[in-house]
């Protein structure tokens, strides 16, 4: 175990490389920006597959006077959610009346939707006109997304337990994946399959996280990092997604 930390605490400090030759948006500061846009003059919010997360967390413009319902099928989780107005239940059928909402925020769900195409149709249903469903999740198209989608739940469960207990994280187990969201054409094409138009989509790149434990391999990933976030031609191929889609 104490070698795995030390390969943890060296290729962390190798991440500065990434960030001295790159100067793309962090993508969570950018999906906080689309969600404050459009959260600002919303009255209600449904943050969909929210788990214990605190809404407060991810929107920074004032809530006061608006309603944020924490929606999640995951009991357990929702349980610690803080918000006010707790619904355990899955995307595809949401218990509230149509045009219930101004705004849908969705964080790190996308790539865990069976039937994304249906979560959007409900979406349609809850969001009244104009309203906007806010997302971010990753690209399956990055490498990191390809190695996520073509793994084992088993080895996610295994690799991740030790990011986690190196880091010292109490996230839960990653929950199963199936990426039919998660290119930028799928989500355009999803989106004008459900009636919605896409208003922003930002392709990001990060330093590598998934590489942290391996020496040698995390360094090439630095580099392949950086080369992603200089090459605008390589857009599509970048780590994560993050969008505005629009209700029309």
């Amino acid at each position: 175990m104490e070698i795995f930390r030390k390969a943890v605490d060296f290729n962390t400090k190798t991440n500065a490389l990434y960030y001295r030759f790159s100067d793309l948006k962090n993508y969570w500061k950018v999906y906080q920006g689309f969600v404050d846009e459009a959260v600002l003059p919303a009255k209600d919010v449904i943050h969909l597959g929210c788990g214990p997360l605190w809404f407060g967390k991810v929107a920074t413009v004032p809530l006061d006077g608006k309603t944020i319902y924490a929606v999640d099928p995951d009991e357990e989780a929702l349980a610690r959610n803080p918000a006010s107005q707790h619904i355990c239940a899955f995307g595809e059928s949401i218990p509230l009346p149509d045009g219930s909402a101004d705004v849908i925020a969705a964080d790190h769900l996308v790539e865990h939707l069976e039937n994304p195409e249906a979560v959007l149709r409900e979406a349609h249903r809850l969001l009244r006109p104009g309203g906007r469903f806010v997302f971010t999740a990753p690209n399956l198209l990055s490498y990191s997304g390809l190695a996520t989608h073509l793994t084992p739940q088993w080895f996610h469960d295994f690799y991740l337990g030790q990011l986690r207990s190196l880091r010292g994280s109490a996230n839960a187990k990653p929950y199963k994946t199936y990426f039919r969201m998660n290119t930028v054409w799928a989500i355009r094409r999803v989106a004008k399959a459900t009636g919605f138009r896409v208003d922003k989509l930002y392709t990001g790149v990060e330093h590598p996280g998934y590489t942290v434990l391996l020496p040698g391999f995390h360094q090439v990933a630095v580099a392949l990092h950086v080369l992603l976030a200089r090459v605008e031609a390589l857009a599509p191929f970048r780590i994560t997604l993050t969008g505005t889609l629009v209700r029309e």
